[in-house]
């Protein structure tokens, strides 16, 4: 379309020809129903606009639509800088089409524009934006202009990601982010429709030329692999998407149901019964699990995000053994008398010495997990250590004389000395820390891996020592693994 900035003058008499082109019977029934509710409610509604034919299309049928709100209405633009002239041209082009509507514009700018950045990082900073502006202005809801091919871009971009069904049934119609309340009532159209009825309507549009640009995840699957698998399907692909979107939402929402019920039930105070939790499915475990832990974050101040790790103590909770879970520096998740409580610990949670047995994981009291594997030396195994393509941050090969039955592991303690692979000799544990400026939390967290003798042969984040050093007439070598915690 056309990247001029001209606008008609008509543009207000136009919109009202948009609204006839895709009423209200085309709209999700979720969205429009805040929508009407927030006729009798205060607060803004910022609409999100980047100047493309999406947004462009939900800025003017929410104009049209509902001109009781059109006092509370702000348009909302957010300049990434990513594309020099032409992003200047996109925050020039929404800023005029809301002074034709008449609507205030608030512009936000990102405070280190790099070209490359990945779609998450991008996305926090638009949600900074919006926060700020809630911040700013009190209670608002957010219209955006997400559309059916989006939802079937995010279900190939999340799959192989492993979601639940909530993340399966994103973006949803009607979601809410923290304090920020998001509306997007034209996710029941098509990407087509919706520049149809602008053409229909001669109401012109921003086109981003980098959505051509297949550097981003998202644009690969929109350019290459939605196209394919529509052509590949034997019916319409998008309303079979927005059909199986619509079943996953009835069951989230009869999941979040029980799992309501199910909170109530195992709640005890400020503490869950562990007994009754682990009774539960898995999904309903989550659940009850991140309504616990939204509750705790809500009291904290500042806030910390604990519920980020449900998934890692849903885990964990299976595990007889299970003990404790160092949510964050302070913060732990412990099992005691029956119950799973909080709690908040200036002491940080010492790894005890442990026998770490081969191809066991253990799990560690700050959430990450630690393995051990006895492999046949081979090429690639060589290949690796010397490109020095080992990530010495998560995985170390060990060589010993005699392989033993199993290792040790605990935390570092007073008095260990450490000679890495490399070093013209050993020194002070704590002093190797002290010059990598580690925290005390990671001096702590860091699983230190021992021989029989209980001498130090790998730390996470250095070499192997010198006297575990791979050689080519090993036969058989010993892989270290760490996997880290979320925190």
């Amino acid at each position: 379309m056309d990247h001029s900035l001209d606008l008609p003058d008509d543009l207000a008499e136009r919109a009202m020809g948009l609204l006839e082109l895709a009423p209200f019977d085309l709209w999700h029934n979720d969205a429009l129903s805040v929508l009407k509710e927030s006729l009798s409610s205060q607060g803004l509604i910022g609409i999100a606009c980047s100047g493309g034919a999406d947004s462009t299309f939900s800025l003017i049928l929410a104009f049209a639509a509902f001109p009781q709100l059109r006092k509370r209405m702000v348009v909302l633009h957010y300049n990434h800088h990513l594309r020099k002239d032409d992003s200047e041209g996109d925050e020039s082009f929404a800023c005029l089409l809301a002074s034709k509507l008449g609507l205030p514009c608030k512009v936000g700018y990102s405070e280190n524009p790099k070209c490359g950045l990945d779609e998450g990082v991008l996305r926090k900073d638009r949600l900074g934006f919006y926060a700020k502006q809630v911040k700013q202005n009190g209670s608002m809801h957010i219209i955006q202009g997400h559309n059916l091919d989006d939802i079937a871009e995010t279900l190939l971009w999340r799959i192989p990601r492993g979601v639940s069904v909530d993340g399966l049934i994103s973006p949803q119609s009607v979601s809410q982010v923290g304090c920020l309340s998001f509306i997007r009532p034209f996710v029941t159209l098509s990407r087509q429709f919706i520049r149809v009825a602008l053409k229909k309507c001669s109401i012109p549009w921003r086109e981003d030329a980098s959505n051509q640009e297949n550097e981003y995840l998202r644009n690969r699957l929109r350019n290459l692999v939605l196209p394919q698998w529509a052509e590949a399907s034997d019916r319409d692909l998008l309303q079979g998407v927005a059909k199986t979107v619509d079943l996953l939402s009835q069951d989230s929402k009869a999941l979040e149901h029980y799992a309501q019920e199910s909170y109530r039930a195992c709640k005890a105070g400020e503490k869950l019964d562990f007994e009754g939790l682990i009774k539960l499915p898995c999904a309903i475990q989550r659940r009850v699990l991140i309504r616990w832990l939204e509750e705790i974050e809500y009291k904290l101040t500042p806030p910390i995000p604990l519920s980020a790790k449900t998934g890692r103590l849903v885990q964990l909770i299976k595990n007889a053994n299970f003990k404790v879970l160092q949510m964050a520096e302070k913060f732990s998740v412990r099992k005691r008398g029956g119950f799973i409580e909080f709690e908040y610990s200036d002491e940080l949670a010492l790894i005890p010495k442990t026998a770490l047995s081969f191809s066991y994981s253990i799990h560690l009291p700050c959430g990450g997990s630690v393995q051990a594997e006895q492999m046949m030396l081979n090429p690639r195994i060589l290949d690796l250590i010397d490109g020095k393509h080992v990530n010495s941050q998560n995985e170390a090969f060990i060589s010993l004389k005699t392989l033993p039955d199993y290792l040790f592991i605990r935390s570092r303690k007073e008095g260990d000395m450490f000679r890495p692979l490399g070093s013209p000799g050993s020194k002070k544990l704590s002093d190797w820390m002290i010059d990598r400026k580690w925290s005390k939390a990671k001096k702590i967290n860091t699983p230190i891996f021992l021989d029989q003798k209980e001498e130090i042969i790998w730390i996470p984040g250095f070499a192997p020592a010198e006297s575990a050093k791979v050689s080519k007439t090993d036969l058989r070598v010993i892989r270290l693994t760490y996997q880290q915690s979320d925190t």
